[in-house]
């Protein structure tokens, strides 16, 4: 690099192979920023999404009982779906109006018994994992928690369950979370892991 005097200032005068490592620079820092720049919206669109998951598990365990009720007792006869559950899970990630998601997944009889037979299954894994694991007795308490107040047949308050679980009505509330959010793995697959 060579620097003369002139009478505005210095002129700097570069070699091509010091353009070449300065212009190999500057876009080496530019990708590097591109990149962290791509992963944090990726990271941020995966927070997204699982919270959608975990809102559509919240809203398909609030309407259990309407959607198998609807399946038990349509009129119309179930026909031969190619659509899996995972199929019609995926459709409600671009819904967000409750309602919207509920009547799309009563838009057929058989659609609605894919989703409610899903969801016990799901249950039942839920059930088999807790018996599994090493703090077994809170997560069988947390599995009856959700159970008794989503699945059973008669659902119960939140107060009822803290009664019948002899805890306080914070940690049924707690339990919730927890199982909501296990269960939304479960239901919607690995994409229902909330990233933390």
């Amino acid at each position: 690099m060579n620097g003369q005097g002139t009478d505005n200032g210095i002129l700097v005068v570069l070699t091509h192979e010091q353009l070449k490592d300065i212009y190999e620079k500057a876009a080496s820092i530019g990708a590097n920023e591109a990149l962290k720049t791509l992963k944090k919206e990726r990271e941020k669109e995966q927070g997204k999404r699982a919270n959608r998951r975990l809102r559509n598990t919240k809203l398909l365990l609030h309407n259990y009982h309407m959607l198998k009720e609807h399946a038990e007792n349509s009129v119309f006869g179930r026909i031969q779906m190619q659509e899996s559950a995972i199929d019609i899970l995926e459709s409600m990630m671009s819904m967000y109006d409750n309602e919207v998601i509920i009547e799309s997944i009563k838009r057929s009889a058989t659609r609605t018994a894919i989703i409610v037979s899903h969801m016990e299954v799901m249950f039942g894994l839920y059930r088999s994992y807790c018996e599994h694991t090493s703090s077994r007795e809170i997560d069988l308490r947390r599995y009856e928690v959700a159970w008794d107040r989503y699945m059973a047949d008669q659902a119960l308050s939140v107060k009822q369950i803290a009664e019948k679980q002899n805890i306080s009505v914070r940690n049924v509330y707690e339990d919730i979370k927890v199982a909501t959010e296990r269960l939304s793995a479960l239901i919607f697959g690995v994409d229902g892991l909330k990233v933390h």
